[in-house]
């Protein structure tokens, strides 16, 4: 099991939702630009291999950063299951009473089995 303080989950769940919009909106921008790079070069007179290395780099820019998305989304798999083998797996899925799902399979009690609802 692993031990940290629980009221840096939250902090964390922040933290994480704010880098996935701010790379989100790197890619935007860059294909935002590559669109009025592409509108430009239509209207200037360059030659296509000035045209073919300008796009291939943005290309190639906007592919790095699709790997650093994938890159948080590692880190954010890391995080996740550093708080599943610890005593703040429930604060992470937000059931107060604890997650049924984890409850059935480590037999913790949960606000599911508490009720006993009927389904």
């Amino acid at each position: 099991m692993y031990n940290f303080d629980a009221k840096s989950i939250p902090v964390l769940s922040h933290d994480s939702r704010a880098a996935i919009a701010a790379a989100d909106d790197a890619l935007l921008c860059n294909a935002q630009m590559f669109s009025t790079i592409i509108q430009t070069a239509r209207t200037s007179d360059l030659p296509i291999n000035v045209t073919q290395d300008l796009y291939r780099s943005m290309i190639d820019g906007a592919a790095k950063f699709l790997d650093g998305r994938e890159q948080i989304q590692r880190s954010l798999k890391a995080m996740h299951n550093i708080v599943r083998n610890s005593d703040h797996a429930e604060k992470m899925e937000g059931c107060p009473d604890g997650n049924p799902r984890f409850a059935q399979l480590d037999n913790r009690p949960s606000a599911v089995s508490k009720a006993k609802i009927a389904v």
